[in-house]
């Protein structure tokens, strides 16, 4: 497998941005820290997955960019939910996107082990 640095660069840049929007967005919110930069690494893990991953075995790196991308878009959906409910705890968010971005991270190395073995 091989890693981009250009695009990781790009990744970052793209998640930090979305990490402001929302730090903008819970514009009086206690936790205004804590879900920007839970949305910024969150989104940042997947969005790499889809944008920096390239191979030779086209099939293993279609399955982790499928993966990727199914993933961004529940990060995406997790974290606009949790701007618009303004919890009173952060406890809710820290799970939720801890549970998913090591459920992202398994399946993607279950794959890619996939990938070394064939």
């Amino acid at each position: 497998m091989k890693i981009n640095p250009f695009l990781v660069v790009i990744a970052f840049a793209v998640s930090a941005l979305a990490g402001y929007g929302f730090f903008a967005w819970n514009g009086e919110s206690v936790y205004q820290w804590l879900v920007a930069i839970g949305s910024g690494v969150t989104l940042f893990i997947p969005l790499s997955g889809l944008l920096v991953v390239s191979s030779e075995r086209r099939g293993v790196v279609g399955n982790i960019r499928a993966v990727s991308f199914l993933f961004f878009a529940l990060e995406i959906i997790s974290n606009v939910v949790f701007s618009v409910a303004k919890l009173s705890a952060p406890t809710a968010y820290v799970i939720v996107n801890g549970i998913g971005m090591l459920l992202y991270v398994s399946i993607v190395y279950i794959v890619s082990r996939a990938l070394r073995s064939e």
